[in-house]
């Protein structure tokens, strides 16, 4: 069984029409279809998932065994880098295209 990737299907899912013409323009720009660049996306959005909750994880650990001169630096520095980290990304569509394919097991 295949997935639809059709608009009509995305907007059917929670996307908005200006997501769609973000996507839109990625594919116009740089090649493509909505299959492969809601792909991407949705493997993008799990890869920095993890990585922030192992940045928060690693602040947690510091937190109970760590000294508080080591542990309040570490903790802005995660602050800093998992908001910068999520937003280098486009992190709401992100997050659709993700949803999209784990509920349509694309």
């Amino acid at each position: 069984m295949t997935t639809d990737f059709s608009k009509e299907r995305l907007l059917a899912s929670g996307f908005t029409a200006k997501e769609l013409q973000k996507l839109q323009n990625n594919i116009d720009n740089f090649g493509g279809t909505f299959e492969e660049v809601v792909k991407d996306l949705a493997k993008r959005f799990k890869r920095i998932f993890f990585t922030v909750v192992i940045m928060f994880l690693l602040f947690i650990y510091a937190v109970f065994f760590s000294s508080a001169d080591e542990t309040i630096p570490l903790g802005i520095s995660t602050l800093v880098a998992s908001t910068l980290v999520t937003f280098l990304q486009p992190p709401v569509i992100s997050f659709k295209c993700w949803r999209f394919c784990r509920v349509n097991k694309a």
